[in-house]
């Protein structure tokens, strides 16, 4: 239900922007209107870092019922925005930081109830991300013409009410809190400084974040500059969420097997492959091809890049360590859909595309390092 909302709704920023482009905010450029997706998918991840040491603390049950109900009332605010400055703050700063303090937890109390299938847990969970990203996108281009903008997110606003009802009834951690963990060491580099292998695995996620999202909010607008009808270019990212249901699921159970790292690097070569591919796209045909192998591609890494985490130190400490990884790999979020909104307006979609496939590669190359260091340290089997 978590990952439904706060995933969900970032990954249909693609809709959003594109519905921005053609009415509300039709004046502003493809690179200013990308930072409104940026910043919320920034915000995702950036309150990790307070979030995981809160987790650690004990505390779970309070900070997800202010977050859940925080991201309810912005969604709200969405519907009365009217500037750009007034999207900026509300979807893109209010509604992701509400969102991140939700994902946060959510993912690290995971590990407190699983652990000879944890790969196939997060994968079960990555699937609410899949799901929302398919019925978001719908919804709001189906409502919109029907009911108005302002009321398609009062109504979003109430499917997010009785969703996030759910978690907030039932979930809680198993484990035994920390209470040595000061909120003021959130930030702890000794954590870097003593771990090569995670500093590497973070450094490969922030370089991949960059490129992950250029074909999620781009692929909507750059089909339709290509003479796509925009009747079905929104479809293309509800493709994409869907299909990507696939790639979560399979990549969680096949991470049990071989190891998740073992499916985080295939994954992640893929997915530089269809960015690169996303730069050749010229008709309908190729942006469907693009939207179905990208969603199983990066469905497969968005499902499995964090549990790697969990074998670079001890449990008492995850939360700290995967909110410092995911309060990182935010900047990447951040910085990547504007720096490639830029390159589309200067040199057009073929630009983007090569930007993000790269930062991808090199991503990956990284990665593959981490694996080399990571088996040679230990005696585990698989990485």
């Amino acid at each position: 239900m978590v990952n439904f909302v706060a995933f969900g709704y970032v990954s249909s920023y693609g809709v959003f922007q594109a519905y921005y482009t053609e009415n509300i905010l039709r004046g502003e450029s493809p690179s200013s209107l990308a930072w409104i997706g940026s910043i919320q998918a920034f915000m995702l991840f950036f309150p990790a870092l307070f979030g995981g040491a809160l987790f650690d603390r004990g505390w779970f049950k309070i900070p997800l019922l202010m977050s859940c109900s925080a991201l309810v009332l912005f969604t709200f605010l969405v519907g009365q925005c009217s500037q750009y400055w007034h999207f900026l703050l509300c979807q893109g700063i209010a509604s992701g930081f509400a969102g991140g303090m939700m994902f946060s937890p959510i993912m690290t109390v995971l590990g407190h109830w699983w652990s000879k299938r944890r790969g196939l847990a997060y994968g079960v969970i990555a699937l609410g991300s899949s799901f929302g990203g398919v019925a978001i996108p719908i919804m709001v281009r189906r409502l919109i013409p029907q009911v108005g903008f302002p009321w398609t997110m009062r109504i979003l606003g109430f499917l997010f009410l009785v969703l996030l009802s759910v978690p907030n009834l039932t979930m809680k951690r198993r484990l035994p809190a920390n209470p040595s963990q000061k909120l003021k060491t959130a930030w702890d580099h000794r954590l870097f400084t003593g771990n090569l292998v995670l500093s590497l695995y973070v450094l490969a996620g922030f370089l991949a974040f960059l490129g992950f999202y250029v074909v999620i909010i781009f692929i909507d607008i750059a089909a339709v500059s290509h003479g796509v009808d925009a009747k079905f270019s929104f479809y293309l990212v509800s493709i994409l969420n869907g299909v990507s249901a696939v790639g979560r699921l399979s990549a969680g159970r096949i991470s049990d097997w071989i190891g998740s790292g073992n499916t985080v690097i295939p994954s992640l070569i893929a997915s530089a492959a269809v960015t690169y591919g996303f730069a050749f796209a010229k008709n309908q045909r190729d942006f469907i091809l693009i939207a179905v192998f990208y969603g199983l591609a990066s469905g497969a890494y968005i499902a499995t890049f964090i549990v790697p985490i969990y074998g670079f130190g001890e449990m008492k400490d995850l939360g700290k360590r995967m909110g410092m990884a995911m309060t990182l790999g935010s900047f990447a979020a951040l910085a990547g859909p504007p720096i490639a909104g830029a390159l589309v307006k200067s040199h057009g979609y073929h630009a983007a595309g090569y930007f993000g496939g790269s930062c991808m590669v090199a991503g990956v190359l990284l990665i593959i390092i981490v694996r080399f260091l990571h088996l040679k340290a230990t005696t585990m089997r698989k990485f």
